[in-house]
């Protein structure tokens, strides 16, 4: 890398910073490690050009003039939100001349005042989950994450008072990576080593039953509950003063770190958002600022789910996309699209009734174990006119105004255990879409796992497994 010494330094600063939180943070979540056994020199001169780049505001971002202070989002994606998961637990953390002078972790319910003037929740959300107001906990409601960070952070600021300079978000993809890259760790009060293969099985028990704790979840009075719901994150430090003593005390393989992190910035598993108008602008440019990316002149596809059941079903959801563009009126008329969403519960339980009432079961698996409440939404170019939807509650389909020249479908349905459900929705697109010119543009949505994707195009066809965050694909293409 060709970096004089200083900048190196800043670099390798840069990297400890970034990998040290990132390993941290990713302890709140409930997921497991798969190893990442490859080490890219390519990523590594992407994030040294990108440490380049930054040139003068790489300084101000790791505090060297004054302290500078970020917001870290934990998203559980078991219930998954628009930005990539429910809120679970939201993390402070300030740098100072390049150091970190606070890393601080509370429960995300916990940020809220009872004196506090909240804005009114989504519409969706006051109709689906009776909530009126929108609180930290419920903040990422819209999927492009500019827009949620500056509601996180107009929240943040009228709950604690303070502004931040940043926002992170962290979901339980990135901890397969985080984690596997980790390797082999011990931590006190835990009998068994945390690895990337065991550590969904040990945090799920240790969620059930908090260490050296007498409760555990479903517990048999008010009392018992009360405790156990004040303990469950107890795990939380203990894990992560292992993970950040092994970074922080170069135990820790800086180069398989970096490439997880890079691949969970590349599949928006991670997302960055800064306040920083430069750094903001190189965040955008990589597509790691989680923003919805349409193109002018092309067609754009987001299909968004929101998981509105006070559960975990989206640990078990199984999805399949299904997308077709003809013209049926001629090559001089607008182009439909019929969109085709499979969603398979192959969970084997009973939720008898499909109960929406918030409660938290004998155990975590209870949670993942029932129905699927989902508001899903289809995020098109501006311009689009829905036709039909099918498979939805008919009182939910709505067509609205999207953010970043989008125009949105709407709908809601519900899905017990063992079944499976056909969501579809036939729309018209903008008359510049024509056969020669046609470009689609696709975003997976942050917290999904790989999408099984089939796009046909007049006669071109193809199917594929989507793994990164933004795909793009031509008609040219077969």
């Amino acid at each position: 890398m060709n970096m004089d010494v200083n900048l190196m330094k800043k670099y390798r600063d840069f990297l400890k910073a970034l990998v040290g939180v990132l390993a941290f943070v990713t302890l709140l979540t409930m997921s497991g490690a798969s190893t990442v056994h490859a080490q890219s020199a390519s990523d590594l001169m992407t994030l040294a050009e990108i440490t380049r780049q930054l040139g003068p505001e790489l300084p101000k971002l790791l505090g060297m003039d004054s302290p500078k202070t970020y917001l870290i989002l934990v998203q559980n994606n078991h219930e998954l939100r628009a930005t990539g998961g429910f809120i679970a637990a939201v993390g402070r953390l300030t740098l100072d001349k390049g150091k970190v002078a606070e890393l601080d972790f509370v429960d995300s319910y916990a940020i809220y005042r009872r004196d506090g003037a909240y804005p009114p929740a989504p519409v969706a959300m006051q109709t689906y989950m009776n909530i009126p107001i929108l609180v930290m906990r419920d903040a990422n409601w819209s999927p492009d994450f500019p827009t949620t960070a500056q509601v996180v952070r107009a929240l943040y600021r009228s709950d604690v008072g303070l502004d931040v300079d940043g926002i992170i978000t962290v979901d339980l993809n990135a901890v397969k990576l985080i984690f596997g890259a980790l390797g082999e760790l011990q931590v006190p009060g835990i009998d068994e080593p945390i690895t990337g293969d065991t550590i969904e099985a040990q945090v799920v028990q240790l969620w059930d039953r908090p260490a050296e704790s007498t409760v555990q979840a479903g517990g048999d009075t008010a009392q018992e509950l009360g405790e156990w719901w004040q303990q469950r994150k107890d795990f939380i430090p203990r894990l992560a003063g292992a993970a950040l003593d092994t970074v922080q005390g170069g135990r820790a393989n800086i180069f398989r770190l970096t490439a997880a992190a890079l691949q969970a910035l590349n599949e928006r598993s991670i997302q960055v958002w800064l306040a920083d108008p430069a750094a903001a602008a190189l965040m955008r440019a990589q597509g790691w600022d989680g923003a919805l990316r349409p193109a002018l002149g092309s067609d754009f596809l987001a299909v968004v789910d929101t998981n509105m059941g006070y559960n975990k079903a989206d640990a078990a959801i199984q999805r399949q996309l299904d997308y077709r563009v003809s013209w049926p009126d001629g090559p001089d008329q607008p182009a439909q699209a019929t969109l085709t969403l499979t969603y398979t519960h192959p969970i084997d339980a009973d939720d008898p009734g499909c109960d929406l009432t918030p409660r938290y079961g004998e155990n975590y698996n209870d949670l993942i174990e029932r129905c699927y409440f989902d508001y899903v939404r289809v995020y098109a170019p501006a311009g689009s006119t829905l036709i039909e939807a099918t498979g939805v509650e008919p009182e939910s389909v709505d067509s609205i105004r999207g953010e970043r020249r989008t125009q949105v479908f709407t709908g809601y349905f519900i899905l017990p255990p063992r079944e499976r459900n056909v969501v579809t929705f036939t729309y018209l697109l903008p008359a510049t879409l024509t056969p020669e010119s046609y470009r689609l543009v696709l975003q997976r949505q942050s917290g999904t796992q790989p999408l099984p994707v089939t796009v046909t195009v007049g006669d071109s066809a193809l199917s594929r497994l989507v793994t990164e965050g933004h795909w793009e694909w031509e008609a040219s293409q077969k």
